[in-house]
């Protein structure tokens, strides 16, 4: 019987393997949580990908966590700065449109650093009024960490010379 069992076990495994990865997808995948993006960027145009985090993150729970809530959080204290500044929408409207939209229809807060928010010469009026600025953008990361949010760090990464080189062929 043990032997039996073993081979069933074994034969299993290899089907499995032949079809692919498993999805790991349980009703405690996606636990009620709140978390907090740490965002400090190397560039403005790197929201673009960073929204894209928020956008899986959201896409997630609605796909295999439904009833489950999510609370996220972005601190923006680095080079990302600028595209938040109303004079730069018309440079960052696409990526301002998304971050108005991850607002509205999810509840998504954005804090911006205020002292690195006047290293760029911006003051309280030169953000709209979805924005929230915070003293510190690192004081404020702890904080939030201390009322029981995660640290999710935004790293963005260009991954289109590695998916050139090792990508799936087609």
């Amino acid at each position: 019987m043990r032997v039996l069992i073993a081979f069933m076990v074994f034969v299993s495994m290899v089907f499995a393997a032949e079809k692919g990865a498993n999805l790991e997808v349980s009703d405690s995948t996606y636990p009620s949580i709140k978390v907090v993006y740490d965002w400090n960027l190397s560039k403005p145009e790197d929201v673009d990908k960073a929204l894209n985090f928020i956008s899986n993150h959201i896409k997630a729970y609605n796909q295999y966590a439904p009833l489950e809530e999510i609370e996220i959080v972005v601190v923006s204290h680095g080079a990302e700065i600028p595209v938040f500044a109303k004079q730069n929408e018309k440079y960052f409207k696409k990526i301002v449109e998304r971050i108005k939209n991850f607002h509205g229809s999810y509840g998504v807060k954005f804090y911006i650093c205020y002292n690195a928010a006047k290293a760029f010469g911006f003051d309280k009026e030169d953000f709209p009024s979805f924005v929230i600025l915070t003293p510190a953008g690192v004081a404020k990361l702890a904080a939030l960490q201390e009322e029981g949010y995660r640290l999710v760090p935004a790293v963005v990464n260009d991954f289109e010379p590695v998916k050139k080189k090792y990508g799936k062929q087609k």
